[in-house]
């Protein structure tokens, strides 16, 4: 999915509408998508490197920036530097904008980034993702442990720290995601992004779709580097751009693409255990990579 935010510089606004993409990123040994959305997989969970949509994805934007040189990240005892910057956004209480929904919203606390070429840019964001999605597959697919099954999973109502997926004490079943028939309804399963990996706060640099991009997850009270699980509140993140983002004086209209087609990706396993090889145990649906384009027109 791809969402499209203009600004106007006679307005001073932006404005945010889609443009439907449901392909995400399931396209390898292990794994695929066919046109319609609907994944296979086979074989064990570790080879698999599936993201996809989902049908909603809902972040909270404090700041959004163009910059001439790359920010520096932050450290355990340093915070970022993002001197060479201009602010596009910024919102001291946050805005919340779901990527992955039609129609169209206007954004506040926007300016018109000065004349430059910018190679880089930067967003600061709060580290929860509200994520609905409902997802069809080839596979007998069972909620973790013992829930229901079927080639469908969905997102339940509910909020979890992604940590939680280390501490081996899954709920049976799991309150986070189910699946079933193709009756099931979504719900908004809200992730809070407090590590990457065990004991693991920085990402990156990746490639994503225009370029590369990392993320370090801070506290917002210092700026600084989280060290330990449930501890972080914010998302700091920085995209090198494949080209550079040139404002000049005719400039009239900004674009920010954001694309959310890897957006959400899967806590399960093979359920080998119960001797049922291609079969799979969820426990939850949870956020992916999105990343952004920037033109100027």
């Amino acid at each position: 999915m791809m969402k499209l935010i203009k600004l106007f510089s006679a307005l001073i606004m932006l404005t945010v509408f889609s443009n439907a993409n449901a392909q995400g990123y399931c396209d390898g040994p292990n794994e695929s998508e066919d046109s319609d959305g609907v994944i296979t997989f086979s074989g064990s969970q570790d080879d698999i490197d599936c993201a996809f949509a989902p049908d909603e994805y809902t972040i909270t934007i404090y700041k959004m920036a163009l910059c001439t040189s790359a920010p520096t990240r932050p450290t355990a005892s340093d915070t970022y530097d993002v001197s060479s910057c201009v602010d596009i956004i910024n919102s001291p209480d946050g805005q919340s904008v779901n990527l992955a929904a039609g129609g169209e919203m206007v954004l506040s606390d926007v300016t018109r980034p000065t004349n430059n070429s910018y190679q880089y840019g930067y967003i600061l964001m709060a580290n929860t993702f509200g994520i609905k999605a409902k997802k069809q597959f080839t596979n007998i697919m069972h909620t973790y442990q013992d829930g229901t099954s079927g080639n469908y999973c969905w997102t339940k109502n509910a909020t979890a720290y992604n940590s939680d997926s280390d501490s081996g004490g899954w709920d049976d079943p799991s309150p986070l995601a189910e699946c079933g028939d193709s009756s099931g309804t979504a719900g908004t399963y809200t992730e809070i992004l407090d590590q990457f990996d065990t004991d693991d706060y920085e990402e990156g640099p990746i490639s994503v779709n225009g370029g590369t991009l990392s993320a370090d997850l801070i506290k917002d009270s210092d700026g600084l580097l989280a060290t330990a699980s449930q501890t972080a509140d914010r998302l700091f993140g920085v995209q090198t751009f494949t080209s550079p983002v040139v404002v000049t004086s005719s400039s009239s209209i900004f674009t920010v693409s954001f694309g959310v087609n890897q957006a959400s990706s899967m806590w399960f396993f093979e359920d080998i255990g119960r001797g049922n090889p291609d079969q799979y145990q969820v426990y939850a649906i949870g956020s992916g990579p999105f990343s952004t384009f920037m033109t100027v027109e």
